[in-house]
């Protein structure tokens, strides 16, 4: 084994082990950089020996024989000329117009041989005149030294060379002891020389090759996504930024495409995090593939986005969908698309994004709509979302905003036995705002915990001004969204909020929407046990306006069912709503559950709920949503008489 480590030694100190590619074009190019300054030099010197020899013959005195003349000559010219192609070549290089490899090896070989070849020559003859051999030194030292070679190369050549010229220079006069020792030192001196260079090199060129792994490995984290691999959104930005501020591109061609994943959600929490993520590096290539003259980037979890030419679109769209459609999972994939045309260079890529997944998320619950373009409408729309993000927090300080009280009538005795908080804004740029547009605006962009726990704040507030007055308590449930339960830690925040106004948790009732929910959604689940165990009713908001109802059911815990107020549309001679609200009240009461059913808004509808046992009732029939003080006066008046 010790052996063997020796023999690995020795065959790396002589470099006779095969390097990496990037070892050897560093070796390459590092070569023929030196080369281009070995050439130079070399032409200079010849030039001067060409110049100098001809001005020399003109002298009696310095004039040489013709033979002389026409030998010297010739090979100051062969040497010339060797360095002048290597000095093109190397040239060529530097501007990246030459990177022949071969073609390379081959010119280092003959430059070499013209070069060593030339100072053997020139040094002879001066060792026949007495002098020393300076030429041979001189050229050894160009070819070893400047030029980096493996020291096998170096010591059989340069070890050559000083033989072939040891052996020429003997025979025709016995070297001394001291040519012998100086032409030794010379050999020794540039043979170490070469080797020390070679060791050297490889040092610097693995560490640049490390550097560069590295930089390559940083390069790539910060321009392409760790899950998908493809361009990130900062990678993104910077090319679309480049590619619309070309003044080749035509701007009018570009479209800005935002990529919706339909039932990812489902496969993630069927398949796991890891098929999952899977899945999102198959669909990223396959994008990639498909739209391969553009850029293409993860948005986030499921979206995706593209800047391309307006051609062809909608056909490699529906070549995306027909491959997700043949995937492997027993899941439906489907593909909602937006897109945004660029009117101008001015235009942010962000910005267009945000246009284009506007778009997208405008036809995310209409089944027959896959694709659709920003308009006009929707940038008046999308000006008015920007405002409600903009301004919530301003509107919230300057109580823009305000909580109205819903009635919510007990429906065997007609009485008042509840109210629900509804928030209002009263803008003083836009008007009344529809609860529809800010309340999904603050889901969105994950703002609507801002408004939910200032409507929890402005019911306890509302009680401490109803006691004060010892006017009666009615109680009033809140309604939750998904949101506020990844934002918040929803049951202690809800609870120190009753606290510090000393609010009985008996007054309030929590709404949680059946859209929120999932049947493996254990943080919510946690949170909800966890506003049980403080003592609050929990209420199913909105139950059959979603796909999950009946799931749902199986997995939480629900003191009350709010019916969606669909079931009441056409109510009138609809044998079908009436059975399945008949079967619904029945259901709820066989897992103790109380029903209360929204949108009531006829005698027929009240009537038949009525009758066939639901505990509760609201809609217009009974009040719309109005301020505490209009409530209390009606209340005050007899309209609403109380069951508390």
């Amino acid at each position: 084994m010790e052996g063997m480590k020796w023999i690995e030694r020795i065959k790396n100190f002589l470099g006779l082990g095969k390097h990496a590619s990037y070892i050897n074009d560093y070796f390459d190019k590092s070569n023929i950089r030196s080369s281009l300054y070995v050439s130079s030099v070399v032409i200079i010197l010849e030039l001067f020996m060409i110049i100098n020899v001809t001005v020399r013959q003109f002298d009696e005195e310095t004039r040489r024989t013709t033979d002389w003349l026409i030998i010297h000559i010739g090979w100051y010219i062969a040497l010339l000329i060797a360095a002048v192609i290597l000095f093109i070549y190397a040239l060529k290089h530097g501007k990246k117009q030459n990177t022949n490899r071969v073609f390379w090896e081959v010119l280092k070989y003959l430059f070499s041989i013209v070069a060593i070849c030339f100072g053997i020559y020139i040094s002879y003859l001066d060792y026949l005149k007495g002098e020393q051999f300076i030429n041979l030194m001189t050229m050894t030292i160009f070819v070893f030294c400047f030029v980096v070679w493996r020291p096998i190369y170096t010591i059989l050549l340069l070890g050559g060379s000083y033989i072939l010229f040891f052996y020429l220079c003997n025979n025709a006069i016995p070297a001394t002891y001291a040519t012998k020792v100086n032409l030794c030192i010379v050999f020794i001196s540039i043979l170490m020389s070469a080797i020390n260079a070679y060791h050297q090199k490889i040092k610097e060129a693995q560490k640049a090759e490390k550097l560069e792994h590295a930089q390559g490995i940083l390069l790539k984290l910060s321009i392409s996504d760790e899950v998908t691999g493809i361009a990130n959104m900062h990678y993104f930005r910077s090319q679309a930024l480049e590619l619309m501020h070309d003044k080749d591109t035509d701007i009018s061609n570009l479209i800005f495409l935002f990529l919706d994943i339909e039932n990812f959600k489902i496969l993630n929490e069927k398949y796991g995090f890891w098929e999952g993520n899977a899945f999102l590096k198959d669909f990223a290539d396959m994008t990639n593939r498909i739209f391969k003259d553009s850029i293409v980037a993860h948005f986030s979890n499921d979206n995706f986005v593209i800047l391309t030419k307006n051609e062809a679109v909608q056909e490699k769209l529906q070549t995306i969908r027909r491959n997700l459609l043949g995937m492997k999972y027993d899941i439906k994939l489907g593909l909602k698309v937006g897109g945004y045309k660029p009117e101008n260079r001015d235009c942010l890529p962000m910005i267009a994004c945000d246009h284009a997944r506007y778009a997208c998320y405008s036809i995310k619950k209409k089944y027959n709509h896959d694709y659709c373009e920003y308009d006009d409408s929707m940038a008046s729309n999308f000006q008015k979302k920007q405002y409600i993000i903009n301004n919530i927090d301003s509107a919230i300080k300057n109580e823009y905003i305000k909580v109205f009280f819903q009635p919510v009538i007990n429906a065997e005795s007609g009485k008042l036995c509840g109210l629900e908080a509804l928030a209002r804004w009263e803008d003083p740029q836009y008007g009344f705002l529809s609860p529809v547009d800010f309340i999904q605006t603050l889901e969105e962009y994950y703002q609507i915990y801002k408004l939910d726990m200032f409507v929890v704040e402005k019911v306890c507030q509302h009680f401490v001004y109803i006691t004060e007055r010892n006017l009666p308590l009615i109680p009033v449930s809140l309604n939750f969204s998904r949101r506020d339960f990844d934002s918040l830690n929803l049951a202690t925040d809800v609870e120190a909020c009753l606290q510090k106004y000393h609010v009985d948790k008996k007054l309030i009732h929590i709404e949680v929407t059946e859209s929120t929910l999932s049947e493996n959604d254990e943080k919510l689940k946690e949170i909800l046990k966890e506003f049980r165990k403080n003592g609050y009713a929990l209420w199913l908001d909105d139950f059959g306006a979603g796909y999950s109802g009946l799931n749902v059911l199986k997995e939480y815990d629900f003191d009350m069912m709010k019916i969606d107020m669909k079931f009441l549309t056409g109510f009138s001679g609809n044998a079908k709503a009436r059975h399945i609200l008949k079967n619904i009240i029945t259901m709820a009461k066989e897992l103790n559950m109380s029903t209360l059913t929204e949108g009531v808004e006829t005698e027929e509808a009240y009537q038949f709920l009525k009758d066939n046992g639901c505990e509760q009732i609201q809609g217009y029939l009974f009040g719309r949503p109005m301020p505490a003080k209009e409530l209390y006066e009606k209340v005050k008046v007899g309209m609403y008489q109380l069951d508390l």
